[in-house]
């Protein structure tokens, strides 16, 4: 060894008759002589013998400067042996890396009857960082693990690993010390994952990832972890020091959320869909599938549903990367999907798994989206039971028109929307009188049971309110205060139609204006809405007059017909006016051309009238 470097000095007859091994300096340096601190340098395999013959354990190749010794006037191992026999405070472990061999002051190779054995340096005294780094990994919640440089078989070696470490892999220090670091792996270990670490770490990169681990007792888990090299003053990867986190609930929960963003998306869907129950249904029964596979994360999932209405219904994904090689090792997991009421509608199955699979599944997850699924099945079935009494209830208020009063022709329709909860609150009437025919249009605000409730209501005081002769003011007052005892509002066009006359007299409050179209051509009608009713506030409805000649029409609509998502108003009334400016013919295939043209997504009511010649008048005589 060169000027500074230690000497070694062995006493003794070898391991079992503790050798003793005395740390000198050069004369230049005072240091240790002065009372510096020592420390192992060095060792091999099979100094770890000396932990069974004096109960003092040398953990493995290399440790971060922990146990260091006084090295006041020089350190002796036996002294620290002693010490440890005796009880006496006494560092736990010592710092090193491999040594072929020492070197002693005569510069020949130190051997014992087990092979060579220590090198010992020393460092100055108060040189404290080293300590200070040790207490910061000992301290910290972060695991961490410091392993050789070794990439080539068999590969590196666990030198170090904090308390943050052995508590998250539940391995004693003493357990991993000097073993290879892939005692964490398992079959469920992406191998790919591992690739990448290798060719990062042979290429001088740091690494990071997430794969799959092993607790001592077997129990997988999720890591992320990264590793950084350790260089020497050449550049060179001595150690790499990898820092690790225990991800498995982040994992989950991630998870969880998608399935359960996958199921309120395809609720949605559902909802959004024309009224086919069992399509409906099948829907959501996929994106159950999808979403429980996702949390399962592998084998394959399988939703079953069983409604004695619609008889069995069933739906699977697949999830695993590969398929047991022999079917009959297969394990299930099974969870039922039950309502809130105790009653099961149906079953979450992942199947064709491996028994270190099955392990890997967090079943209180699938739990959670077990009872999402039922939930949102159960909301979908009770949407579709109160769309149909909605749509029931609606169908029966609407009236027939089976023949028009003389002299005129009337056509309407009525849809519900195929995009949205529910069937909404649009209706229309049309009511004959001894000298006109009164025309409703209203829209209620909200959809579904409640809506058409109100539709109702508001359809019956009209109707009665219009046969009892009422001033018009005092028929929207009635409405009015209707609709502010259900706690809504709705929009509504009343028009009446003189049979003795040409003019229509036309009220609104906060609907839509017709559109009057004939051989002349079509055009909104220009009305003086007020608010709508249940915000009337004692505000009165102002009449609009509009001609309507012999063939000339009306139609009455609400906002289903026109509006198209993500376009102006204005532009789906211009629409609609261009359709009507040169329609001909009969008034049924006029309103069943532009009913055909709406965007479906809202409920549509559509009332039209035509002015004709009555059967009792003379045409005027043809010119000659």
């Amino acid at each position: 060894m060169g000027a500074g470097s230690p000497s070694v000095r062995c006493w003794g007859g070898g391991i079992n008759t503790a050798p003793t091994v005395r740390a000198t300096r050069s004369r230049s340096d005072n240091a240790h002589r002065q009372g510096g601190w020592g420390r192992l340098r060095a060792w091999i395999r099979r100094s770890r013998l000396l932990s069974s013959g004096y109960g003092l354990r040398l953990d493995g190749y290399f440790l971060l400067n922990e146990g260091w010794l006084d090295g006041a006037g020089g350190s002796t191992l036996s002294r620290i042996l002693d010490q440890a026999q005796q009880g006496q405070t006494r560092p736990t472990h010592f710092s090193g890396r491999t040594c072929s061999g020492a070197s002693d002051q005569t510069g020949g190779t130190v051997n014992s009857d087990r092979g060579p054995l220590f090198e010992i340096d020393t460092i100055a005294d108060g040189h404290a960082l080293p300590r200070v780094l040790i207490a910061a990994l000992e301290e910290t919640s972060s695991p961490v693990c410091i392993t050789t440089a070794d990439l080539d078989a068999p590969g590196p070696t666990i030198v170090y690993v904090n308390p943050a470490y052995s508590q998250m892999t539940r391995r004693d220090r003493a357990d991993v010390i000097g073993r290879s670091p892939r005692i964490m792996q398992g079959p469920l270990t992406d191998r790919a994952v591992l690739d990448r670490l290798r060719d990062d770490l042979s290429a001088g990169r740091p690494f990071s990832g997430e794969t799959i681990n092993y607790r001592a007792d077997g129990e997988p888990f999720y890591i992320a972890w990264s590793i950084d090299p350790v260089l020497d003053d050449d550049g060179v990867a001595t150690h790499y020091v990898a820092t690790q986190r225990d991800v498995t609930a982040e994992v989950v929960a991630e998870r969880v959320r998608l399935a359960e963003e996958g199921l309120d998306t395809a609720l949605v869907d559902a909802l959004g869909s024309p009224s086919d129950t069992e399509a409906a249904l099948t829907l959501l029964l996929d994106a159950v599938a999808v979403g429980a596979g996702r949390v399962a994360g592998y084998g394959t999932a399988e939703v079953t549903l069983r409604d004695p209405a619609l008889g069995p219904l069933q739906a699977s994904v697949g999830t695993s990367a590969e398929s047991p090689a022999n079917p009959d090792d297969t394990v299930e997991v099974r969870i039922p999907m039950t309502r809130v009421d105790g009653v099961t509608i149906g079953s979450i199955t992942i199947g064709n798994l491996r028994a270190d699979e099955r392990d890997m599944i967090d079943q209180p997850s699938l739990n959670r989206v077990a009872e999402r699924a039922a939930a949102v099945i159960t909301g979908l079935a009770e949407y579709q039971r109160q769309r149909r009494t909605a749509l029931r209830l609606q169908e029966a208020m609407l009236p027939r028109v089976d023949a028009a009063p003389d002299g005129f022709e009337i056509a309407s329709r009525y849809l519900p929307g195929d995009v949205g909860a529910y069937v909404g609150g649009d209706w229309f009437d049309v009511i004959e009188t001894a000298t006109a025919i009164v025309l409703v249009v209203g829209d209620v605000s909200g959809h579904g049971i409640d809506a058409a409730t109100t539709m109702a209501r508001l359809q019956t005081l009209t109707a009665a309110e219009i046969r009892a002769g009422r001033p018009i003011d005092q028929i929207f007052d009635v409405l009015d205060r209707a609709c502010r005892d259900d706690a809504t509002m709705a929009t509504m066009t009343l028009a009446m139609i003189s049979t003795d006359s040409k003019d229509a007299l036309i009220w609104s409050a906060g609907h839509l204006p017709p559109v009057r179209f004939g051989p002349d051509g079509a055009t909104l009608v220009a009305v003086s809405p007020i608010p709508p009713l249940g915000h009337l506030r004692g505000e009165q409805p102002n009449a609009a007059t509009t001609p309507l000649s012999d063939g000339e029409s009306l139609l009455f609509f609400t906002d289903g017909l026109v509006e198209r998502r993500g376009e102006p108003l204005p532009e789906g009334l211009d629409r609609l006016c261009a359709a009507l400016g040169g329609a001909a013919g009969p008034l049924d295939d006029i309103v069943d051309s532009v009913i055909a043209s709406r965007s479906a997504e809202d409920d549509t009511a559509v009332v039209a009238v035509r002015r004709h010649l009555s059967a009792n008048e003379e045409e005027p005589p043809s010119p000659r």
